[in-house]
């Protein structure tokens, strides 16, 4: 079952959502995604949702109270998908290999490729300043830092005239942020070097970033 309605929803009246209307509600989400392939999220009205879905602007206020409310149940459903990256990041750090660390930065990258027109919405509101989607934003990029972060304390060889887990987050933050910008921008940065190019070099520096932290 797709994990944006295995939840109880209530719609704008306080009546629960029987599978029917989750399933109109479902429409309306997944057609606010399929447009921002080809717009921008403050281009899209209601009504180009409404008739993207099948159903009517009326239909729609019964779910969702603004636009913006479509796409918080969007990001809740990326930010969901989002949570399979620190598995992925925490065994590249175990790992502490070159190899391990272009894998992570392989599932990163293809994370953003298969969430992008979204991830950008996401960011466009975070922009604005609107909490949810900040929040959304940063839940994404703990999953690649946290794992790095985490590992500090089991590390003994930290020099005693540092703060390694201060370090560490200072570097996984930036690290996070890299990557994700890398992954926004990965064909724009083909100037400087071939797609595998790319990511070796960015694997090469999640491993230095780590290992700085020790």
């Amino acid at each position: 079952m797709n994990p944006r309605t295995t939840n109880a929803v209530v719609a704008v009246d306080g009546r629960i959502a029987g599978p029917r209307a989750l399933a109109t509600r479902q429409r309306l989400v997944d057609a606010l995604d399929t447009l921002l392939d080809s717009r921008s999220f403050r281009e899209i009205k209601v009504v180009d949702i409404a008739r993207a879905a099948g159903t009517s602007p009326a239909a729609f206020y019964q779910y969702f109270t603004s636009l913006e409310d479509t796409l918080e149940v969007l990001a809740i459903h990326v930010v969901q998908q989002g949570r399979a990256l620190d598995d992925v990041f925490t065994a590249a750090v175990e790992d502490g290999t070159l190899a391990g660390a272009r894998e992570a930065v392989d599932h990163l990258f293809d994370f953003w490729r298969t969430h992008k027109a979204a991830l950008g919405a996401i960011d466009a509101m975070a922009a604005e300043g609107d909490e949810r989607f900040v929040h959304a934003r940063n839940l994404l990029l703990s999953a690649v830092a946290q794992p790095m972060v985490d590992a500090v304390p089991r590390r003994t060889d930290a020099a005693p005239a540092t703060h390694p887990r201060a370090l560490a987050g200072s570097l996984a933050g930036s690290l996070a942020t890299l990557l994700a910008s890398a992954a926004t921008h990965e064909r724009g940065l083909s100037a400087w070097g071939s797609r595998d190019e790319l990511r070796e070099s960015l694997a090469y520096l999640m491993i230095s970033a780590f290992r700085a932290s020790r």
